[in-house]
């Protein structure tokens, strides 16, 4: 039995910019899971398992080389998880070798508030790169981390186009990330062959683990409102239009991110802040241009009671709900404290993460 997981996500700025090949973005691998564990069996059916969803079970039978549901069985809860297996098995046919049945039992409740409803923190990428890491594992592919990052994205983009990739990233490598995302169309030209796609460049492609920050503590607010990524993202249109709208967006964003980036490496807590103040002015400026949803009250709520306490907060990923982040001073637990309290208040709940660094049972 093979057994693998994948940390969730926060990003601390670049949304949205982050969409555009080649721009910025630093996100934060956070210590909730999803995890795969692959078994093989001999009944000559591959069988899928997921929690997500509120607990189900499917059979998949081959066709044409892909991994489908068997009749009577939806792929619902299962998308991912089956974009990544077929990824895998096209990787395993272009090597020589020859797909098995296996069973996969996907977890992902760590990601949840308990009841089913996802916090906002990249569930989906997660099981993708959990699935990957061990499904590559079952077949023995000796495998970078980076190659797991691009069959990973391979898996997403057959679903999502628009994916950024920066919660792969996470899931992929933890820690603290600088990121730029690749151009996905010329992915989609590399797609032939998953073979040719590991092999060949990904313009704009760049993922920089960062120093760990001794003195930057990360605070994450849920407001138990669910929000789509793929829904908010797909409302900036095929082109971006919306994004380029903003003329000030892209490049303002951009400078915010690489100044965000010196700060963590020099650890430098008051610059961190300053940057997430000025990448939430960035945002609520889009927003209020280009209309996408990204504010709501209670992602207002949760930064109004940040600004009580002197605290910088922001929206987290793509805004329309789920998760705000405040970065705090280790050195000043008393602020922290306070807007625990005040979130609590306004109805937003604590979720109380660390950076994730990786562990012996993680996607390597």
């Amino acid at each position: 039995m093979i057994r693998r997981r994948a940390p969730g996500k926060l990003f601390l700025a670049g949304e949205y910019a982050v969409l555009q090949p080649g721009h910025p973005a630093v996100v934060v691998a956070v210590d909730r899971c999803a995890t795969v564990t692959i078994a093989e069996t001999h009944c000559g059916e591959t069988i899928l398992v997921s929690d997500l969803g509120g607990g189900t079970r499917i059979r998949c039978l081959r066709d044409g080389g892909r991994l489908v549901p068997a009749p009577g069985h939806s792929d619902e809860n299962f998308e991912y998880i089956l974009s990544a297996a077929n990824v895998v098995e096209q990787l395993v046919l272009e090597s020589g070798g020859r797909p098995q049945p296996f069973t996969a039992t996907a977890t992902g409740a760590d990601l949840t508030d308990g009841s089913g409803r996802k916090l906002g923190l990249g569930s989906s990428a997660a099981i993708t790169v959990a699935m990957v890491a061990a499904l590559s594992a079952f077949y023995r592919l000796p495998l970078t981390p980076f190659d797991r990052y691009r069959l990973a994205m391979l898996a997403t983009l057959a679903i999502d186009a628009r994916a950024s990739g920066g919660d792969i990233a996470a899931a992929t490598w933890g820690g603290w990330i600088a990121y730029h995302s690749p151009d996905r169309a010329r992915i989609q030209e590399l797609a032939g062959t998953v073979t040719g796609a590991l092999r060949a460049d990904w313009p704009g492609l760049s993922v920089r683990p960062l120093p760990a920050p001794h003195r930057t503590r990360l605070l994450a607010g849920w407001t138990g409102q669910p929000a789509s990524t793929s829904t908010l993202t797909g409302r900036t249109g095929g082109n971006h239009r919306s994004i380029r709208a903003h003329p000030t967006f892209l490049a303002g964003t951009t400078a915010c991110v690489e100044r965000l980036i010196t700060a963590v490496g020099a650890d430098d807590v008051l610059g961190v802040q300053r940057e997430i103040r000025r990448a939430r002015t960035l945002l609520e400026d889009l927003d209020a241009v280009a209309g996408l949803g990204i504010r709501t009250p209670e992602l207002d709520a949760l930064c109004t009671a940040a600004d009580i306490v002197g605290i910088a907060a922001k929206s987290s990923g793509a805004g329309g709900g789920d998760c705000g982040i405040a970065v705090v001073d280790r050195d000043r637990p008393e602020q922290a404290a306070a807007l625990i309290r005040r979130w609590s208040a306004a109805g937003i709940r604590h979720l109380p993460l660390q950076v994730y660094l990786g562990d012996s049972n993680a996607a390597e």
